[in-house]
């Protein structure tokens, strides 16, 4: 059976996941640094958002920013009530001491970010 571009991403993205794991557990506290040091898992955040932007016409918006967040994107999708969506990364929160807090997220939106639909912010975003 082929796989769809879809099912594909996502068995690279668990792959990467797991070498991330792997990476993280060979912490050695006496030289600060990783014993297990993948070049992998760079090549594989590449290939899958090169994919991503590839066949972003055919993937789910929700599956793109998922797996984008993976990548360590922190992609803002915001909507101004004109019927226009923007998705950024541009921004920044203030730190809390306390988890229970209200807290403020500040993004940075150029006008040309501005797009009729989700789909279209969302392909203005991978294009950078």
């Amino acid at each position: 059976m082929r796989m769809n571009k879809q099912q594909e991403i996502t068995t690279l993205s668990n792959s990467r996941e797991n070498l991330l794991y792997e990476q993280e557990a060979s912490w050695n506290e006496d030289t600060c640094k990783y014993d297990y040091d993948s070049k992998e898992i760079d090549v594989l955040g590449v290939k899958i958002h090169s994919m991503l932007n590839e066949h972003k016409e055919e993937l789910p918006v929700d599956f793109i920013i998922e797996e984008l967040t993976k990548l360590g994107h922190a992609p803002c999708l915001m909507y101004d009530d004109n019927g226009n969506f923007a998705v950024t990364g541009d921004g920044f929160q203030e730190l809390s001491d306390d988890d229970t807090c209200d807290m403020s997220i500040y993004t940075f939106i150029k006008k040309e970010q501005w797009k009729p639909t989700v789909r279209e912010a969302l392909y203005d975003y991978l294009k950078d």
